[in-house]
């Protein structure tokens, strides 16, 4: 179809409906949390799980420190569009907040944090929703691991591994990566040793797993505290070799503590911070990399290095000033992206927002380019439109150059390789409900035997390690013991890390950091469009 060779700019984003019942159901304001959506279930449409985070903040120009950390779980139904405080058995995780999280079917799996009493420990939390009874499980990964963190990134790799990825332990900050086998226990982690272009280290990095095996690390910030605007896609090959990628193109403005969210094969990039703590503002605020195309769109089309130094007329923009905000976070269903709350100067935010990027919606209401840079036909049409065709989600991009360096060549084979993710991602929720449903009919048939083990697992005060299973065919196996942690938890305080003594207000002065090379192929000039190979278990 002619509409997969176009590239439409980044979208707008708007108040999204929500609702609730209690005060209580409602998540108020709050940063460095998480949202993370969940597949369906039988019974239920897909949902977001919001979780920990800091609820208030002390300070003031001297430095602002995140404070009243929680542990709390707040879920959004999609379809109905309401909040509700959910209060799940078993035990749950401290109190937590730069914690990492992933959804794994109806499950949703937490890493890591840093909390009242400092680091939080290496266990993987698992909060189950299967049949739409929330379960707390921690599950105990014994052997060397990632280790107690904060400002990591994790995400479910080819449906299969749970890959994390940077951070910093306290000492230091991170360029490593794990990966766990959801279908193999005992879970154990694998320190993965990559080929290819390596990203340095780095923390408050967003790490995002693409619809067909891809994860890409995008942003964060340096030892030194200079915001990165690099991107690196990691990939398995069928040899099981994992390999590194820069992404092409002209990157954004470098950024950290920001949100990212896949949706099909499209990056969208919000909010974030630059040196000094500085929100980022303007057109920065929003930027999508097209993986498919290999090149970087902001809301005026394509992101290049002159127009990454001009400031835009769209400055003033509402819904790019609603985006202005760092610490926040963000997640996908369907086509439309949903952020929740976030750090604002010295305000913390309770706001919802949502933005859509189907193509139907897309097509009315941004300008579209084709892969070479010029306006589409139909864009050039609905530029001639009136005003009453325009939907909520205008966008007023400017003329841009082409931005992309790609050879004609290139641009063929990555438009022939991507046709393929665009088909596959309009169906990943309906193949996902499908598998939740087949997933409760083989638990319905070992109900006397795994159904029963989790429930007694629950009950019991040693919840420690239940029979959890993270993939639907793993194999169950006896509970294990906790080993001592005590040398592995910092006791640190929460200015020590999760503030670290930086400014958070708009008007300080942004320091020069230096300019960086963003458009470095000579290694792997097609790396982020290889098919990654899918993996099922046996």
């Amino acid at each position: 179809m002619g509409s997969k060779l176009w590239l439409v700019p980044a979208p707008s984003y708007l108040p999204a409906a929500a609702g609730w019942d209690a005060d209580e159901d409602s998540p108020g304001p709050r940063c460095g949390h998480t949202l993370t959506a969940v597949a369906p279930t039988r019974t239920r449409g897909p949902r977001l799980i919001l979780f920990g985070g800091a609820t208030a903040i002390e300070g003031g120009a001297s430095g602002i420190r995140l404070s009243g950390v929680t542990n709390s779980v707040h879920s959004y139904d999609v379809e109905s569009k309401k909040w509700c405080r959910m209060h799940p058995a078993g035990e749950p995780p401290s109190p937590r907040a730069a914690h990492a999280a992933a959804a794994v079917g109806t499950m949703v799996v937490f890493q890591g944090g840093i909390g009242p009493a400092g680091h939080s420990t290496d266990d993987l939390y698992v909060l189950d929703l299967t049949n739409d009874k929330f379960k707390w499980h921690r599950v105990v990964v014994q052997e060397p691991g990632p280790g107690p963190r904060y400002g990591h990134a994790m995400d479910l790799v080819a449906q299969r591994y749970l890959v994390t990825v940077s951070g910093n332990d306290g000492k230091e900050t991170l360029s490593d990566a794990w990966a766990l086998d959801t279908a193999k226990k005992p879970y154990r982690w694998q320190k993965l040793n990559p080929q290819g272009d390596k990203p340095s280290p780095r923390m408050y990095a967003t790490a995002s797993a693409r619809s067909d095996g891809m994860l890409l690390l995008c942003g964060g910030r340096d030892a030194s505290g200079t915001p990165l605007s690099d991107a690196y896609g990691l990939l398995m090959h069928t040899n099981c070799q994992w390999e590194w990628t820069l992404a092409p193109g002209v990157s954004p403005l470098p950024r950290y503590q920001h949100a990212a969210v896949f949706v099909g094969a499209r990056l969208h990039v919000t909010g974030g911070a630059v040196r000094g703590g500085r929100g980022i503002e303007g057109e920065g605020t929003v930027a999508v990399l097209d993986t498919a195309a290999g090149v970087w769109l902001d809301r005026n089309g394509f992101v290049t290095a002159s127009s990454r130094s001009q400031k835009s007329s769209n400055d003033h923009d509402t819904s790019l000033e609603l985006l202005r905000r760092c610490r926040h976070a963000s997640a996908s269903v369907g086509s439309q992206i949903y952020i929740y709350g976030g750090l604002k100067g010295d305000i913390l935010l309770d706001d919802f927002l949502v933005a859509d990027n189907s193509p139907f919606k897309l097509e009315i209401d941004s300008s579209m380019y084709n892969i070479d840079g010029t306006p589409s036909v139909a864009s050039q049409k609905l530029n001639h439109s009136s005003d009453s065709e325009q939907q909520s989600l205008d966008s007023k991009p400017e003329s841009v150059s082409a931005g992309s360096s790609l050879d004609q060549r290139s641009i063929a084979k990555l438009v022939e390789a991507s046709t393929a993710e665009y088909e596959v991602a309009s169906a990943v929720w309906q193949a996902a409900k499908e598998a939740s449903e087949r997933n409760v009919s083989d638990d319905n048939e070992t109900s006397s035997q795994t159904n029963g083990k989790l429930e007694s697992s629950s009950d019991s005060t040693d919840a420690l390690a239940p029979d959890v299973r993270l993939h639907p065919r793993a194999v169950v196996v006896a509970k294990e013991t906790v080993g001592n942690l005590g040398g592995l938890i910092r006791q640190l305080s929460l200015d020590q890390f999760e503030n670290e003594s930086r400014r958070m207000y708009p008007t300080n002065a942004d320091q020069s950091y230096p300019t960086r090379k963003y458009l470095n192929r000579q290694k792997s000039p097609l790396g982020l469009h290889k098919k990654a190979s899918h993996f099922h278990a046996s």
